[in-house]
C-alpha cells in the first residue's frame, strides 16, 4: 500500500483561501490527535518485534543444536553399521569360510585325507630312524614269584621291550679353579687359562646357561618354574632374579650372534616379515620378526611404524613377505613387496560371506581360490608362463563391471596388491606369510606366560634369545652343542683370555 502521508493533500478549486488553511489545520489537528495512539501501538509492536526475534534466535539456536546432534548420530549409525558389518562378516567367517574352505581349498577339490602319515609332514615314526642294534642289552629274570615266593628256574625264551628314560642327577659340580698366570713374551701380556665351562663375571656354568634358555625358549616356562625345575632335576638352587641375570648375561655373549642371524635374512632371496604386541610394565611395545627357512630374527620395538621397518630392511635386497600393513608399503623399495594369499583370500571371504551362493561376488572370490591353488595343481609351469597366466586372470577380474558393494571392495583390493601377489606365488613355496606366522607363535607362547617384559631390555634379551633358540630349532643339528658353541665363541669375541687352549694339571 502506498504510504498516506506520501500524498500531497487535495483542496476542491471552489475553496478560498481561508477555507484550504482551516483545511489543513483540521488535518493537522486530526493527525496531532492520533500520534500518541500510534506511538503507542508502535513501541507495542517493536516490544512485540524483539521479542519475537528473541525467540528467533533461540530457536534457531535450538534447530542447530538438534542439526548437529543428529548429525553426530548419523555418523554414530553409520559407524555402529560398519560395526555390525564387520562382526557379522567376521563371525560368519570364522563359521562358514574357514570351516567349509579350510586352507583356501577350491571348493570342487575332495578334502578326504588318506590314512597315515600325510605327503609333506616329517615322519615320526621312531622304528624308521632308530638304529636298535646299537642299543644296550640286559637280560633279566626274577629268582622267586612275587605272588607266592616260591622259586623260579631261568628260561632260554624271552621278551623285548624297549626302555627310553633319562638320567636324574640332582648333584652339581662344586669346584675351585686354580688359573696360572702366565706369561706370553711375544704378545708381551698376562696369559690366564680359563676352563671352557666357565664364563665371565659369574660362577654359573655354561651348562646352567644352555639349560635355562632351553627351560625359557623351547618349554616356555616362567622364572619361578625354572629354578623349581634346576632345582630338583639337578640340585641347583637359584632365585627368579639369579634366573633372569643369567638371561641377561647370555644376551650379552650371543649378541654378535644375533647380529649374523640378521645379516643372513637380509641376504636372502625372501624376507617374511610380521608384527606381534608385547607389554613393557604393562605398556604396548611390539615384537617383529625377520625371518626365512634357514634363520629366525625378533625384534623389540615401541610401535608398528614404518621407521622400525627400515631398520630392519635397511639395505637388503630381499623381497619382502607381508600382509600390506602400510609400515612395509612405504619403507619397502616397489618392486620388493609379496603379499600374503591367505590374508587377501580371507578378505575375500569377509566381504563375500553374506552374499548368496549363487551371487557374481561368490563367483568372484571362488575363482581367486583356483588362481590361488593353480601353482600346486600345476609344478611343472615354468616361471614365466605361470606369472602370464596368473597376470591374465587376475585381469580379467579386474575388468568385471559391477556396482555391488563386495566386488568394489575386492577389486580395490586386488588392484594395489595384483603384481605382490603373482610375485609371491612366483618366488615363495606356497604365496602365503604362514612361515612368519608360525615362528611368531612360540614368542606369543613366551608372552601369555610372562605377561611380557619388565623392562625394554629385558624385551631385547627375549628377542636375541629367542631368535638363537628358534633358529637352532630350525636345524637338524644336535642343539646342546650349537648352542654352546654360539656361548664360547660370544665370550672368546668379548674376552680373550677365553681363546687360550686349557689344560689340566694331573699334580
Amino acid at each position: 500500500m502506498d504510504n498516506p502521508f506520501s500524498k500531497t493533500i487535495v483542496f476542491n478549486p471552489d475553496m478560498t483561501l481561508k477555507e484550504r488553511y482551516e483545511r489543513c489545520i483540521y488535518i493537522i489537528g486530526k493527525y496531532r490527535s492520533e500520534l500518541p495512539y500510534l506511538r503507542r501501538k508502535l513501541s507495542t509492536i517493536d516490544k512485540q518485534n524483539k521479542k519475537a526475534y528473541e525467540e528467533m534466535l533461540y530457536w534457531r539456536k535450538k534447530y542447530e543444536e538438534e542439526k548437529g546432534k543428529n548429525k553426530k548420530l548419523d555418523r554414530e549409525v553409520e559407524k555402529l553399521k560398519k560395526e555390525i558389518d564387520r562382526l557379522t562378516k567376521t563371525n560368519s567367517r570364522y563359521q562358514v569360510a574357514l570351516f567349509d574352505h579350510g586352507n583356501f581349498k577350491n571348493p570342487t577339490e575332495d578334502n578326504k585325507k588318506n590314512k597315515g602319515g600325510q605327503s609333506g609332514h616329517p615322519d615320526t615314526n621312531r622304528e624308521s630312524v632308530e638304529d636298535f642294534q646299537l642299543f644296550e642289552r640286559k637280560r633279566i629274570f626274577a629268582k622267586r614269584c612275587g605272588r607266592c615266593n616260591r622259586p623260579l628256574k631261568r628260561a632260554n625264551a624271552t621278551k623285548q621291550k624297549i626302555l627310553l628314560d633319562i638320567i636324574i642327577n640332582p648333584q652339581i659340580i662344586k669346584m675351585i679353579l686354580e688359573s696360572e698366570r702366565q706369561w706370553c713374551k711375544t704378545c708381551k701380556v698376562e696369559v690366564s687359562a680359563k676352563d671352557s665351562r666357565t664364563l665371565p663375571f659369574t660362577e654359573y656354568g655354561i651348562n646352567t646357561f644352555m639349560m635355562v634358555m632351553i627351560l625359557r625358549f623351547k618349554c616356555y616356562s616362567s622364572l619361578s618354574n625354572i629354578a623349581a625345575v634346576i632345582a630338583v632335576s639337578h640340585g641347583l638352587v637359584l632365585s627368579k632374579s639369579e634366573v633372569s641375570n643369567l638371561l641377561a648375561k647370555a644376551k650379552i655373549y650371543l649378541s654378535s650372534h644375533y647380529q649374523r642371524l640378521i645379516t643372513a635374512v637380509r641376504k636372502g632371496e625372501v624376507m617374511y616379515n610380521d608384527e606381534t604386541g608385547w607389554l613393557v610394565r604393562g605398556q604396548s611395545a611390539w615384537m617383529w620378526i625377520m625371518a626365512s627357512e634357514e634363520a629366525t630374527v625378533y625384534k623389540a620395538a615401541e610401535s608398528r611404524g614404518k621407521g622400525i621397518m627400515e631398520e630392519i630392511y635397511e639395505n637388503s635386497n630381499s623381497y619382502s613377505m607381508h600382509d600390506g600393513l602400510a609400515s612395509y608399503l612405504k619403507s619397502i623399495p616397489q618392486g620388493k613387496h609379496l603379499y600374503c594369499w591367505a590374508h587377501f583370500l580371507r578378505f575375500c571371504f569377509e566381504e563375500s560371506v553374506m552374499e548368496k551362493k549363487t551371487s557374481q561376488a561368490v563367483s568372484i572370490r571362488d575363482k581367486l581360490v583356483s588362481i590361488y591353488r593353480l601353482k600346486k595343481q600345476h609344478p611343472d609351469y615354468l616361471v614365466k608362463k605361470l606369472e602370464f597366466i596368473l597376470t591374465a586372470k587376475l585381469d580379467e577380474i579386474l575388468q568385471v563391471r559391477s556396482e555391488n558393494g563386495s566386488i568394489k571392495a575386492i577389486q580395490e583390493r586386488l588392484r594395489v596388491q595384483k603384481d605382490g601377489l603373482v610375485r609371491a606365488l612366483l618366488y615363495t613355496p606356497d604365496g602365503t606369510n604362514n612361515l612368519s606366522e608360525r615362528e611368531l607363535r612360540p614368542i606369543v607362547i613366551n608372552k601369555k606366560i610372562s605377561y611380557g617384559s619388565d623392562s625394554f631390555s629385558g624385551m631385547e634379551t627375549t628377542a636375541i634369545l629367542g631368535s638363537t633358540m628358534q633358529t637352532l630349532s630350525k636345524k637338524d643339528e644336535p642343539l646342546i652343542s650349537r648352542l654352546k658353541q654360539y656361548i664360547q665363541e660370544g665370550v672368546q669375541e668379548k674376552h680373550h683370555q677365553y681363546a687360550h687352549k686349557t689344560y689340566y694339571d694331573s699334580s
